[in-house]
């Protein structure tokens, strides 16, 4: 299976789309997340699991791995200014088995 990399995204469209437009999809570096917009005033999305336009698996969420890591330091995960600095970008799962 051809799973699409964080570093580079997954082909020249994504990462055009990520840089260039007004939000045609989105990516979370600290969940390793990509979405598509919710346009209602809000700041929703729908994560997605493959590439809209080469067709390639994304990689998984690490969003609800992201609150159970808070959780076992004993950190809300809304309590941003309580929030350890590595966890508030990818570098808590780059270099881990997570990145795999």
């Amino acid at each position: 299976m051809n799973k699409c990399r964080n570093r580079s995204h997954c082909c020249e469209k994504m990462e055009y789309y990520l840089q260039h437009e007004d939000e045609i999809v989105t990516y979370v570096p600290k969940f390793r997340e990509y979405g598509i917009p919710v346009h209602d005033g809000g700041s929703s999305k729908v994560v997605i699991s493959f590439c809209p336009w080469c067709g390639k698996q994304l990689p998984v969420s690490l969003r609800d791995t992201w609150f159970d890591e808070l959780e076992k330091l004993g950190v809300e995960g809304w309590d941003f200014p309580n929030i350890p600095e590595k966890y508030k970008s990818d570098s808590w799962w780059k270099g881990t088995d997570l990145e795999k």
